[in-house]
């Protein structure tokens, strides 16, 4: 993007159409900025030529960009930021950074060649003068941010939830901005979501439901809101909840936080420690793996097979191969705690899982769904939308901008496409 002298403009790279992949360029004369850079969630179903496209754009928005924003620890908002040049700035929550840095024991380190700066508050880049705002979604340490710039004042939700249990973090936004970037994942669903208190219910009802069985629960490491839930109902029915090394240095990022959420000291849960997972991370940080042993309880795994009932375990697909060598003969209850459509991705972990079940007469139903979005409903929307009283909204990270004008009938909407350059100077609210 060229400017003009005090002019600031905007293009969204991907995400003005679409769920996930988000990538949005704030730019002055003197300045340029990316707002998250990710994969977009259909990635892997795409054939090599439109793979290599994607990358290719990804390197050409990175490119000479004074530094990205990171909202949260999602692939699609992250996962092309390993497509920046060494060196590139990347701000972020401290969480998120914590993320970032742990996860490079168990994938790509990203922190190996990217400049990663913990954001605490405010912070300024040539002329952008950027404030970090915590909101709820499903993702730890997501967070909205304000850019001021050239008179002009531009909120950027990021993800974001009022039904998890930080929603009420939305009133600390900030009032009367110029321009709200609004995500809309859940228009044209029509579903109000459920909070995690009665997930956390549903939970202890599959538990006692299924009472002589070993529970294994699919959902995201990072959902620590979710994982919450799963160890109150655990300690409601009498169960030890089982993580994998990945899930216990969230909730130990988590509980540093918050002393409420429980850590590897906490009675009724304790780390299993997958034979291959926990060999790579020896090879990887031999230290890291020893300090999260030290006060840990760790689970025997082959108890898993004589006292099913004791057990639920938080897993991932990759790990089913390890955890067959303790329970094949084992009665188990699977239930999914995830996006349903996770579940239809065609990758080669999920696959393994579904030949896994087919293996299992007894999982070959349906598995049970308990799971809330990390995203907000219709009605939250509106709430947020109150509070923050834009001059303009612009739809981001939706399949349905147009229902945006039809939502907020008493805002001004400006829905763009992909690749267009808004110059929001000389643009009337």
């Amino acid at each position: 993007m060229e400017n003009s002298q005090n002019n600031i403009e905007f293009i969204i790279h991907r995400g003005s159409h679409q769920i996930g992949g988000n990538c949005v360029e704030l730019a002055t004369r003197n300045a340029r900025i990316l707002i998250d850079c990710g994969l977009p969630l259909d990635y892997d179903e795409q054939d090599i030529e439109t793979q290599n496209e994607i990358r290719e754009n990804a390197q050409k928005w990175l490119q000479n960009c004074d530094a990205v924003f990171l909202s949260h620890y999602h692939a699609d908002h992250y996962g092309l930021l390993n497509e920046a040049p060494q060196g590139t700035k990347v701000y972020a929550t401290k969480e998120t950074a914590e993320l970032m840095k742990i996860s490079g024991m168990f994938g790509e380190d990203l922190t190996e060649y990217l400049d990663i700066h913990p954001i605490e508050d405010t912070v300024t880049v040539k002329d952008f003068r950027v404030t970090k705002y915590d909101v709820d979604h499903s993702a730890f340490g997501a967070c909205a941010f304000l850019f001021e710039a050239c008179g002009k004042r531009i909120l950027y939700s990021g993800d974001i939830r009022l039904h998890g249990k930080k929603g009420v973090l939305y009133k600390n936004l900030p009032q009367n901005v110029d321009y709200l970037f609004l995500e809309g994942t859940n228009l044209g669903r029509g579903v109000r979501q459920k909070t995690e208190t009665a997930i956390e219910n549903e939970f202890v009802k599959q538990f006692s439901s299924n009472s002589d069985s070993l529970h294994l629960v699919w959902c995201s490491s990072q959902n620590i809101d979710r994982i919450v839930a799963l160890y109150r109902a655990c300690v409601r029915t009498n169960r030890v909840l089982g993580v994998d090394p990945y899930a216990a240095y969230a909730l130990e990022l988590a509980h540093q936080n918050r002393q409420s959420i429980p850590n590897k000291t906490f009675p009724s849960l304790e780390i299993y420690f997958p034979w291959s997972f926990t060999s790579w991370m020896f090879e990887k940080d031999r230290q890291l793996v020893l300090d999260l042993r030290r006060g840990a309880t760790k689970l025997d795994q082959t108890d898993l097979p004589v006292n099913p009932s004791k057990y639920v375990l938080l897993y991932r697909p990759k790990l089913i191969g390890d955890l067959n060598r303790y329970i094949s003969k084992t009665k188990v209850c699977l239930t999914n705690s995830i996006w349903a459509q996770y579940w239809e991705q065609d990758k080669s972990e999920i696959n393994r899982l579904k030949a896994w079940i087919e293996d299992k007469p007894e999982l070959r139903q349906k598995l049970p769904d308990i799971h809330t979005s990390g995203h907000a409903d219709v009605a939250s929307l509106q709430k947020i939308v109150e509070h923050v009283q834009p001059k303009c909204i612009v739809p981001i990270h939706t399949e349905m901008p147009e229902k945006y004008k039809k939502l907020f009938q008493s805002y001004s909407v400006l829905a763009v496409t992909d690749e267009t350059t808004i110059d929001l100077t000389n643009t009337k609210e």
